[in-house]
């Protein structure tokens, strides 16, 4: 089986099981809560008007904060429920979270729609409470709750494609890693297609069970979808039982997941370890997981940025080696040499505080700007002192300017993005040099810098096979081994 079939095969696993055990959990709580709104609010059966405004207040609240920040800002809660913020399950946490205020209201209005008549006929029978919310209320909104329910299930496979900051995986985050950030169309449409697929089912399974006001083609898919996950659980078990030491190292997404599958190999065929690699697709979560014990090592930082997380966020973080330099230059399809830049010209740099420095420091060292002196490795246009051609800035996620360079002068590119877009580095206009401060290092926390376990890992990432693989992505000097290769 080809890789990228395995790779498909396992992210539309992880977006089923977030959807389903989020889903699950989010429509029991959202119909509670539902219920509560019903039963609190003008004219409930407990009508209790103060109680009524605060849960409408949550779910007002719950349901305007956009998801990525609503998923940032429960990492303390997710750490707390599940143990750790990373990975598929601490995905559920803030899928579960989001999707509950939007289910209440979604079952609240269903059951506003319950005919009046019906409602005052059964208070004319003598029925009790309890008999009017289950004999009456829950049987004649069943069409309208079940609609509800799907509309829910597909807006958290929509949500499921920004998980990838919490290294979640899912569908969602194979598009964006392999189409946005390695421009492989062919992946992006795969995963379109398969999520295409998967909403149509969705919507397929709620049509037909409203249409026929049953459950039991939603009961069928969970019973099968928990059977799958019962034996998937006890494999994964059974392997990581009979692995021996496990190191779990944060990467970000790009070319340095192919780098740690070779580095896999080289941990396992060499060293006996096993090397288990959780994938972020921002440059924030990598160091907060490792500050907080969730990753034994994290390869994705330069030591500016590294320092600069330390100083943000008092992290108690070093380097234990370094992997490889990977040069930034600045690209054009526009001009031939730097000198052609025109006055006025705009210029597209990298949005992350270390890379724009690096972009910036590159422009100043070929003269065409000049920075503060304090300005130091982190500088930022508002640290230019001098611009002599009067060149206009556009900051830009690094992943978008080589998108954008038919609409700009110049852009500033690392050579991860310039190979995925098949960029030469021999085509850079200017770039920098082997002796830049940019090399990626191997991160870990301060107590456990002399680990003999962690200790292998640089070793592995040293490894004849790692640097071959690593060449071979990053021919012709894109990539400049950091340590003394002689003594690999």
């Amino acid at each position: 089986m080809s890789t990228q079939l395995q790779l498909l095969i396992s992210s539309t696993w992880q977006t089923l099981y977030m959807v389903i055990t989020s889903g699950v959990l989010a429509i029991f709580f959202g119909l509670c809560l539902g219920l509560l709104l019903l039963t609190t609010g003008k004219k409930g059966m407990w009508e209790k008007p103060w109680l009524y405004r605060i849960l409408s207040l949550i779910v007002n609240i719950g349901r305007s904060i956009p998801f990525v920040i609503l998923m940032i800002a429960l990492i303390p809660f997710t750490r707390l429920i599940v143990g750790t913020s990373i990975g598929t399950n601490a995905s559920i946490v803030p899928l579960t979270i989001a999707a509950i205020p939007f289910y209440a209201r979604i079952a609240e209005s269903a059951f506003k729609q319950v005919d009046p008549g019906l409602i005052e006929a059964a208070h004319a029978m003598g029925v009790t409470a309890r008999q009017l919310l289950f004999k009456v209320i829950l049987p004649e909104s069943l069409v309208a709750l079940l609609e509800g329910a799907t509309l829910t299930l597909v807006a958290l496979v929509a949500y499921t494609g920004i998980v990838g900051v919490m290294g979640g995986g899912g569908l969602g985050d194979v598009a964006i890693r392999y189409g946005y950030q390695r421009f492989d169309i062919p992946m992006m449409i795969y995963t379109i297609i398969i999520i295409v697929l998967m909403v149509q089912l969705l919507q397929w399974l709620g049509d037909i069970s409203a249409r026929k006001r049953t459950l039991k083609w939603w009961g069928l898919l969970v019973l099968i979808f928990a059977v799958a996950y019962g034996v998937l659980a006890f494999e994964s078990d059974h392997t990581l039982r009979n692995t021996g030491p496990v190191i779990v190292v944060g990467i970000t997404s790009g070319p340095q997941e192919q780098i740690m599958q070779t580095a896999t190999q080289v941990a396992k065929n060499q060293y006996g370890i096993t090397l288990k690699v959780v994938v972020f697709s921002d440059y924030v979560m990598p160091n907060q997981a490792l500050a907080s014990g969730q990753l034994d090592a994290n390869i994705f930082q330069h030591i500016p940025y590294l320092n600069t997380q330390i100083a943000q966020h008092g992290y108690a973080l070093t380097p234990i080696g370094k992997t490889f330099v990977y040069p930034l230059g600045f690209y054009s399809i526009k001009i031939k040499s730097i000198a052609a830049l025109k006055n006025g010209a705009l210029v597209a740099i990298p949005n992350d505080p270390s890379n724009e420095g690096r972009a910036l420091l590159l422009l100043a060292q070929n003269h065409l700007i000049s920075l503060k002196s304090s300005a130091g490795l982190l500088a930022t246009p508002n640290d230019i002192t001098s611009n002599p051609k009067n060149l206009q800035f556009r900051e830009l996620d690094a992943a978008d300017i080589a998108r954008a360079l038919p609409d700009v002068a110049i852009g500033a590119l690392t050579n991860d993005y310039a190979a995925a877009d098949h960029y030469n580095v021999d085509q850079a206009l200017i770039k920098e040099g082997p002796d830049a401060p940019y090399a990626n290092v191997i991160v870990v926390v301060d107590s456990r810098k002399n680990d003999p376990l962690l200790q292998k890992l640089v070793l592995i990432m040293h490894s004849q096979a790692v640097l071959n693989e690593t060449l071979s992505l990053f021919p012709n000097g894109a990539a400049i081994p950091a340590w003394p290769v002689s003594a690999s």
